[in-house]
């Protein structure tokens, strides 16, 4: 069981066994801090048992393309009481579950950029690299850094549901060997949740939207099914939204299709909390200049036979609707959490109720701030993620060891209630290089590799588009 001592200035923890949920790049960065803290630690630290949960056949997480999925979802889906679940959604030809990987996704980050802090991508990775290098470079970052300590790693393993017991101060984990079919309870003191964002598709919820799509099946679709520009051919397409996936979509069909048309929010509304410039190319870069897209605002109402627009405008039916509108943050196989002694009971408890933004009461946008027994890595948004998942692993290792004193559960709270003040809180940007030195200061003194981030990288990270422009074209 996990110790809570709760001290005159605040609050410290241990936990030893810890439940890593998902095997992408969190849960592998996760898995090797603890497994480091273990070989570092002195005699008198008992050392962390580290089990990781992944439900895929393989590592590798949202990089693992399915060349053919099938996802169910809801048209509208524009919250996590809209979700469906429990369909068998794994690919015939890999046995994966589907993930929003397309057949010609390259990174818009730099390899420099992307990388964890002290594995390079190898020679001869192209600068921008493609889906299947950075599964490569994953897959390595396993076998090197990871695997090589004693680590319990279950895949074919889906978690159903987790639950914490305040009295045992404890969480169980309810598991299902997805080759046996058998099932098995886990006991954990800390459980990191790493199963990342893009898993539960958002569809805004539009006049029309759901009548459209019932009498119309497969002409509304989500960016999470698209995986090639071909499918497309001569048709004319419509791509809803204005981020990465969108920018680059829009940018392939061009090629195919005989007409893209695209549509984003009002301008009032994509200012730089909601798309940080120097990380997302611009609508409309690298296209086919014979076929320039045809850009409209935010869709107001749909109809049987036209799609009309904020400003009047309207265009008759395409013959597909993508929405690259993003992902519902929810995590369905955690339920009710209960506060771990000592803590308040907030008026918020269900963790399955996310929306498109984020979940509320992390402190830190990391802990639970009323049962920091419970970790989720990777919420915050338009970051780089291989570097921050480390740094987040790196604050919770020691967090867990009682190296950390945390503030009072009240103040807990109060923090995390201010972070999300203001539009989109959790849309981070460049705000992330002082949010990981920030995390590696809490740990202080205590043996860490990592330290603040280094200025190259900064350097690099301010100059992404310009990189990708120079060297990609658009």
């Amino acid at each position: 069981m996990a110790a809570v001592d709760i001290e005159e200035c605040g609050v410290r923890l241990h936990a030893r066994r810890i439940g890593i949920i998902g095997a992408g790049a969190a849960g592998l960065a996760a898995a090797r801090v603890f497994a480091e803290e273990n070989a570092t630690s002195n005699n008198d630290t008992p050392p962390f048992v580290i089990t990781v949960l992944e439900r895929n056949n393989a590592v590798g997480g949202v990089w693992r393309y399915t060349p053919n999925s099938v996802c169910h979802y809801n048209v509208p889906q524009p919250d996590s009481s809209a979700l469906r679940q429990k369909f068998d959604e794994r690919c015939p030809e890999t046995g994966g579950f589907p993930t929003p990987i397309y057949d010609e996704l390259s990174t818009n980050l730099p390899t420099d950029v992307m990388q964890f802090p002290d594995v390079p991508f190898p020679a001869p990775t192209d600068e921008f690299p493609s889906h299947t290098e950075v599964l490569k470079y994953i897959e390595a970052y396993a076998q090197s850094k990871v695997l090589t300590h004693p680590i319990d790693l279950r895949l074919n393993t889906q978690v159903s549901n987790v639950e914490f017991h305040p009295q045992r101060s404890l969480w169980t984990c309810d598991v299902r060997d997805l080759i046996s079919e058998h099932n098995q309870t886990l006991e954990f003191d800390a459980v990191l949740v790493c199963t990342g964002r893009v898993s539960h598709p958002y569809i805004p919820d539009v006049s029309g939207i759901n009548e459209l799509a019932l009498s119309r099946p497969g002409l509304v679709i989500h960016a999470k099914e698209y995986r090639r520009a071909s499918e497309f051919q001569d048709q004319t397409v419509l791509v809803v939204g204005g981020a990465a996936s969108a920018t680059d979509i829009a940018r392939q069909l061009s090629y195919t299709a005989c007409q893209v048309h695209t549509s984003t929010a009002d301008a009032s509304q994509a200012d730089a909390d909601a798309r940080d410039p120097r990380m997302t190319p611009e609508m409309g870069a690298g296209c086919n200049p014979s076929r320039p897209l045809c850009r409209h605002l935010r869709i107001k109402e749909f109809t049987q036979t036209h799609v009309h627009f904020v400003d009047g405008t309207s265009i008759p039916m395409p013959d597909t609707i993508i929405y690259a509108t993003g992902y519902i943050c929810t995590f369905p196989f955690i339920s009710q959490v209960e506060p771990v002694k000592g803590a308040p009971k907030p008026d918020h408890q269900l963790l399955s109720d996310g929306d498109i933004d984020g979940i509320p009461n992390l402190y830190k946008f990391l802990v639970l701030a009323y049962n920091p027994l419970l970790a989720i890595l990777g919420v915050p948004n338009k970051v780089v993620p291989f570097p921050m998942y480390e740094y987040q692993a790196t604050y919770l290792a020691h967090l867990y060891q009682r190296h950390i004193q945390l503030p009072p559960f009240d103040q807990m709270l109060d923090h995390a209630r201010s972070d999300l003040e203001g539009p989109r809180p959790f849309i981070m940007g460049f705000k992330q290089v002082a949010y990981m030195n920030d995390l590696i200061d809490c740990v202080g003194d205590h043996q860490s590799r990592l330290g603040h981030v280094p200025d190259h990288w900064v350097k690099s990270r301010l100059h992404c588009v310009e990189q990708r422009k120079q060297r990609l074209g658009y």
